[in-house]
């Protein structure tokens, strides 16, 4: 008995990260996360924080700067203005671009997008689905 217990609590908490990264995916915002990867040409990697509290989503993109995929997730935030998406402010701080990204009337949290420029051309990024 006490080892099937084990067992299964060992296999839940290595599925743990998978489920974070799930509720990105279920959210409101799993199309949204889905088109960023997609508009920047985004290849999905592994958060370095080891994190797996956070649903969370980090990917790393070669050859061009954080402000030209600014400007990419700009005119993709505005393709879902009709579904009521909108965008806050962009934040600077320590070479890490932020900004908050939210749907108009309904709760479902907001997904915060972090870019960072790499040494030479490319950025790493992460998109964070924040509860309320």
């Amino acid at each position: 008995m006490r080892r099937i217990l084990t067992t299964t609590l060992l296999l839940g908490l290595l599925a743990w990260p998978a489920t974070a990264r799930d509720n990105v995916e279920a959210s409101p915002y799993g199309m949204v996360v889905s088109d960023l990867l997609l508009s920047f040409h985004a290849d999905e990697v592994p958060c370095e924080d080891g994190s797996i509290e956070a649903p969370e989503v980090c990917f790393m993109v070669t050859s061009v700067g954080a402000s030209y995929l600014a400007e990419r997730l700009t005119s993709l935030v505005e393709s879902y203005a009709p579904a009521g998406l909108s965008q806050g402010e962009w934040r600077a701080a320590n070479g890490v671009w932020a900004v908050s990204l939210a749907f108009r009337n309904e709760r479902p949290g907001r997904l915060d997008v972090y870019l960072a420029e790499t040494l030479g051309s490319g950025v790493r990024g992460m998109v964070r689905l924040v509860q309320r």
